[in-house]
């Protein structure tokens, strides 16, 4: 559970991080270094079953995320990297607040003391939706930065 304890704390970072700071170039760097160790920490946390059945009491919310206007809020990809299609049109603020809406989740479970549903839901979200908004953020993250480098 210690780990679990680690990714709540990690996962305030984040949700503060995305709620109280413009997303600018300057703040990229410490954004794209809370997204890489949520990643990573939520690879690492235990694959458990939810403790408890039924819906959750916490409904999602949507977190507002606020882009400096120098950044481009939208970027095109490939949604799925093994099957040949046009590239789709992605979201920065879409992705970063899914992410934190994802992550709140797990944390009011992890505050109303089910653990195991916490880490459910963390462990849920990383394979199946914020994990997608994560990588895709970075790449988008990476590519303003590299942008940004003058050699």
């Amino acid at each position: 559970m210690e780990k679990a304890t680690k990714f709540y704390k990690l996962a305030g970072d984040y949700c503060r991080f995305i709620s109280e700071n413009e997303i600018t170039v300057d703040s990229i760097p410490v954004l794209t270094e809370l997204l890489v160790t949520l990643y990573v920490s939520a690879m690492h946390l235990i694959e458990v079953e939810p403790e408890t059945i039924g819906s959750p009491s916490y409904v999602s919310e949507s977190v507002p995320v606020m882009l400096d206007k120098q950044l481009s809020r939208f970027y095109w990809e490939v949604f799925d990297p093994y099957v040949q299609e046009p590239p789709v049109c992605c979201d920065l603020a879409d992705d970063l607040s899914d992410i934190a809406s994802d992550l709140r989740r797990g944390m009011k479970e992890y505050e109303a003391g089910r653990i195991g549903n916490a880490i459910f839901v963390w462990k849920f979200g990383l394979n199946n939706h914020w994990g997608n908004h994560a990588v895709d953020a970075l790449r988008a993250l990476h590519a303003i930065m590299s942008q940004q480098v003058k050699f």
